[in-house]
């Protein structure tokens, strides 16, 4: 039995147990793109692209080794990343490259760390023998185990299928067929993909609502609403679901529809869509991982490991949900787990990765200690707003231990932000007034 086998069937082993957490995902009602992406790149986009602006939370950009509050792994920075890069095409052989890699473990997020692990026990052998190979070597095994998890996911939306009008079963059904089929297939050509199998479903979904609130509409002589859904239908069908246009995918003006006219719809989809986001990827599934980068550079493995958990700015309160793009709504977490948040409460993310709190507390006092260290000057107060976000969505962390007091914390507060905040008003300077922020 090799180590992934190993560590397939051994469900306590350490760095394997949080997997099954990250798959029991009670996902958002439609598929949204992360608040900040990057495309193709070991690095990140600080401003936002396509769908919102987070220039508001560039201060955070430039910080090293803070916790992401989502998965507690240290976050990498761009720069840091970009180094990584440099020095690894550098070194002369694969033990070297692992070597390297090792000093920047504690950012490797479960699977990646797992895959880490592989690579570490095979260069002990041959010293020589490159990313690639390792992986091809676990291929076989990772494709079964793979088609496994896959049509397991498929079995559950099937199961709840069963309690869908037979006109959406039916629907559903076909989806299904042709989703067993290609991952049965084993054909290069038309291979099984996640995200296309969801945004079927996702666009199964939509249409339904679109044609029942045309319906509504008409039958209420809601005529003003037609504007808005002509607008939705359009964008619907001559745009991709994520694309963002003032600030909205079609998706999101569905959304909207969907609140304002059909307040008490029973979305049959929804859970269908919640089961299928649970289907496997690269960063939930050591399968999946093997499957997608076993034919990949012996480069792009290496940086893989590592830039998952390059620092995005995440918006607390999602943007597509009505949160501000304002400091007070950002932290900084890992392209990952930004990505697995989508716009999902952080409440309900939560119960995906019990941790959050606790990982929470440690970005905290990592920030708290940043300013303590002379860095995010004219952000002092940045750790009370922050507190008080937090705390609105269920996380509750100490502050205790920070030393400037609201006095000269909020001495520097932009003033677009003064009347937002009546719990600091007193704290707030008059206009004019000599600002002090030694401490």
């Amino acid at each position: 039995m090799n180590l992934i086998q190993s560590i397939a069937a051994n469900k306590n082993y350490p760095l394997f147990a949080g997997q099954n957490k990250q798959r029991n995902n009670t996902a958002v009602l439609f598929t949204q793109a992360p608040d900040t992406f990057t495309r193709n790149t070991p690095g990140v986009c600080f401003k936002g692209q396509n769908r919102n602006d987070t220039s508001n939370g560039r201060f955070l950009k430039s910080l090293e080794g803070i916790t992401d509050p989502y998965s507690g792994v240290t976050i990498l920075t761009f720069d840091q990343m970009q180094d990584i890069s440099k020095e690894l095409n550098q070194k002369p052989n694969t033990r070297a490259k692992v070597a390297y890699l090792k000093k920047y473990e504690s950012s490797m997020l479960p699977v990646e760390r797992n895959i880490f692990r592989l690579f570490e026990f095979e260069t002990e052998k041959d010293r020589f023998t490159n990313f690639s190979e390792m992986l091809q070597s676990q291929k076989p095994f990772s494709m079964n185990q793979l088609r496994k998890e896959q049509i397991a996911v498929l079995d559950k939306i099937e199961e709840a299928s069963a309690n869908m009008s037979p006109k959406n079963r039916k629907i559903v059904a076909a989806e299904l067929k042709e989703g067993r089929k290609r991952i049965y297939k084993d054909d290069d050509k038309h291979p099984f993909k996640r995200k296309a199998f969801i945004n079927k479903l996702i666009k199964h979904q939509c249409e339904e609502i679109l044609d029942k609130t045309e319906k509504e509409i008409l039958s209420k002589r809601k005529f003003e609403g037609l504007e808005e859904l002509a607008e939705a239908t359009e964008r619907f069908q001559t745009e991709q679901l994520e694309h963002a246009k003032d600030g909205k995918t079609p998706v999101d003006l569905i959304i909207d529809l969907k609140h304002k006219y059909l307040p008490d719809y029973n979305d049959e989809y929804k859970d269908i869509i919640n089961i299928a986001r649970k289907l496997p990827t690269s960063n939930t599934s050591i399968h999946a991982f093997v499957i997608k980068y076993a034919d990949r550079s012996n480069k792009e493995i290496g940086e893989r490991l590592l830039n998952q958990s390059v620092a995005t700015i995440e918006h607390i309160d999602a943007d597509s949900l009505g949160g501000e793009n304002e400091a007070a709504n950002f932290m900084l977490t890992t392209k990952a787990r930004n990505e697995a948040r989508g716009n999902l409460p952080i409440r309900a993310f939560i119960k995906m990765y019990p941790g959050i709190p606790k990982y929470s507390q440690k970005y905290m006092n990592d920030i708290i200690n940043s300013i303590h260290k002379g860095k995010l000057k004219g952000y002092e107060w940045y750790p009370y707003l922050l507190k008080d976000k937090l705390a609105e969505n269920g996380i509750n962390v100490d502050i205790s231990k920070y030393k400037i007091p609201q006095q000269k914390a909020f001495r520097t507060l932009p003033p677009r932000l003064h009347d937002k905040y009546p719990n600091y008003q007193k704290y707030i300077p008059e206009k004019g007034e000599p600002l002090n922020l030694r401490y």
